[in-house]
């Protein structure tokens, strides 16, 4: 078993939804609700998503937005970056920190940042438990 990770981008909805059972470790969205969500996202075509792989395990994934904004022009934004519990503190999410950030700097990006939430809405909240369903994508 090797420790490298390597660092790959996921590139439409199928392959995209490959992180779902990572992502189920931090999220109680149902699958068809993540289906949903990240197709709507990709539809944007400003979001993009990255995963980390050990001997071609998924380990770690995030997903990345670009966009421009009047205060700081063109921008990318780490998004829902994950890391699998069993291989944390291992540098992974640093690994796709550093991928975000070049391809900021291959973009011409003038801004890295990685947004976080301090709390959800009551709306937010009771959405995520009526989301239960594992309808597939």
């Amino acid at each position: 078993m090797s420790d490298e990770v390597i660092i790959r981008e996921l590139v439409g909805p199928d392959q995209t939804m490959t992180i779902f059972p990572l992502y189920s470790q931090v999220s109680r969205l149902s699958q068809a609700v993540v289906c949903q969500r990240l197709s709507a996202m990709l539809a944007q075509s400003n979001y993009r998503c990255i995963a980390a792989y050990i001997d071609e395990r998924m380990v770690g994934a995030s997903g990345f937005w670009t966009g421009t904004q009047l205060w700081c022009g063109k921008y990318i934004e780490a998004d829902n970056v994950v890391v699998d519990s069993a291989v944390r503190g291992q540098g992974i999410g640093g690994k796709m920190m550093a991928w975000i950030e070049a391809e900021a700097e291959r973009t011409e990006c003038a801004v890295v940042r990685i947004a976080m939430v301090l709390a959800e809405s009551v709306r937010t909240s009771s959405t995520r438990e009526m989301a239960t369903s594992t309808t597939a994508c």
